[in-house]
Order: C-alpha cells, then sequence, then structure tokens
C-alpha cells in the first residue's frame, strides 16, 4: 500500500506544480539550459525487482490451460546503465530510455539466469529554470519484460525444462530530483526513481501469449545519476 501512496502523492504534487508554473513560466525572459534534444546515460545502482511473489520460494505459473509451469526467482541486485534520448522546451522535457539487467536468479535449488529490459517514456517539468541548479519531477509510463532462461517445466516436478518463461506488463514511473548544469548544454542529475510494474502476461513455448491469472506486481525505489549532453 506504501508504494501506491507514494505514486499517488508524487503524480499530484507534479501536476499542481506543472499547472503552476505555466502561467509564471511565461512571464520569464528565457532560462539557463539550452532548449532542443539531448542524449544521456544514466546509472542505476543496485538495482532489483521486488514483489510478493520474488521470493526464491516455490512461486510459479500455470500458462493458461497447457501443461506448462513458469517459476518466479528471486532477483539479486546488479548496476544498471540506461541509455535515453530527450528533447527540452523549458520548463518541460521527454525522454525515452532504455533499461535492461542481467541476474543470477534464485528458486528452490535452481539458479536461473533472469533478463529484465525496460522502455520508459517520461515526461519531466524543471522549475527555478534561470539557475544553473534546477529541481526536476517525472511521472512516465513503461513497458517491461521479463525472461526467466530455462525457467518453464512441462510439470511440477521442475526437474528438466522445456524452455524460457516470459513475463510482460507496463509500469508507472514517478521521480523527484536535482539537475545541475555545467554548461548550458552540458549537466548531470540525481533522482529518487519510484517503479510499479503490473506484469500481465506470459509466454509459453508455443509462442503465444496468454493472460496471467492471476497477475502480480513488483516495486522499486533506488537513486538514479544521469549525465546528458544537449544538442
Amino acid at each position: 500500500m506504501t508504494g501506491y501512496r507514494v505514486h499517488v502523492m508524487t503524480v499530484a504534487v507534479v501536476l499542481a506544480v506543472a499547472a503552476a508554473v505555466s502561467p509564471v513560466h511565461a512571464q520569464e525572459q528565457g532560462g539557463f539550459a539550452r532548449e532542443g534534444a539531448y542524449i544521456g546515460v544514466a546509472g542505476l545502482p543496485e538495482f532489483t525487482i521486488k514483489g510478493d511473489l520474488f521470493t526464491g520460494g516455490n512461486t510459479y505459473y500455470k500458462a493458461g490451460d497447457v501443461e506448462q509451469y513458469k517459476i518466479l526467482p528471486r532477483l539479486n541486485t546488479e548496476h544498471v546503465l540506461r541509455s535515453l534520448i530527450g528533447f527540452r522546451a523549458r520548463p518541460f522535457a521527454i525522454e525515452v530510455s532504455y533499461d535492461r539487467a542481467v541476474f543470477q536468479g534464485e528458486w528452490l535449488d535452481l539458479t536461473p539466469r533472469t533478463v529484465f529490459n525496460a522502455v520508459n517514456i517520461d515526461g519531466k517539468v524543471f522549475f527555478l529554470t534561470r539557475g544553473r541548479i534546477q529541481p526536476h519531477a517525472v511521472v512516465g509510463m513503461a513497458f517491461h519484460w521479463l525472461t526467466v532462461k530455462d525457467g518453464t517445466f512441462p510439470d511440477t516436478e521442475f526437474i528438466t525444462p522445456i524452455g524460457n518463461a516470459s513475463f510482460k506488463g507496463p509500469g508507472l514511473n514517478t521521480e523527484v530530483g536535482v539537475t545541475a548544469f555545467v554548461t548550458p548544454r552540458a549537466g548531470v542529475s540525481v533522482g529518487y526513481l519510484h517503479r510499479i510494474i503490473w506484469f500481465r502476461r506470459v509466454r509459453g513455448t508455443d509462442d503465444e501469449a496468454r493472460d496471467l491469472k492471476p497477475p502480480f506486481h513488483a516495486m522499486r525505489g533506488q537513486v538514479v545519476v544521469m549525465g546528458f549532453y544537449t544538442f
């Protein structure tokens, strides 16, 4: 419940402040940062996915009405690099980014290699745009897919895998932080990112996507550090 409250509060604050900033910004004569397209790289230290079902115990899913069982391992932490492109028009920006992490999973006596991917589309609003130091807030959506290598089994003995287990679902991103501009074109930012993922679909060895019954969610909050350059 705490994760949902964090998201609701962050979204409400971002929308309220953005509405207040817009008329004030219209009176400004310009900001410090250069407008236009930019590229960047972000680091997500100690990244993992946590949820009620990511325990490393005997959590598994049956893929619809076929005799296939998908395991859901506990994941270790990994340092992740995010690549991104964006466009800024003061005081707003939109970013498209890609995350990829490879984990060593744990599920009972198994250690399945697990790969997480995410494509994020985030809207960002900056405050105090005339200075080098500009607070920011982010609200965005994401598309996730999680692949557990050799994570599909034909029965609940879980001895001989017959393929990978692939889980997919949408997500919500929120972030608050501070951006520091070294020059009008380049800078760094530090923020606290909170994301929630709803896994709703699973793909079997026959390559057919099926609804998860029941679906499940995972949450993660962490620091993100980004460097960027504006063209």
